[in-house]
């Protein structure tokens, strides 16, 4: 039998606004754009990836 695939229900807030790289190695997901402007205080020369 084959297995049925698993109906994946979209839940508000899930998806996420913008990657932003905060250094050479690390690039974060953020959500809202709250949490962005947090970021973007916290580390000014962060990018903002597509």
């Amino acid at each position: 039998m084959k297995a049925k695939p698993k109906k994946i229900e979209e839940v508000k807030g899930s998806t996420y606004l913008t990657k932003l790289r905060i250094d050479p190695r690390t690039v974060i997901m953020v959500r809202t754009k709250e949490s962005l402007k947090n970021w973007k205080a916290k580390y000014p020369d962060a990018v903002e990836l597509v």
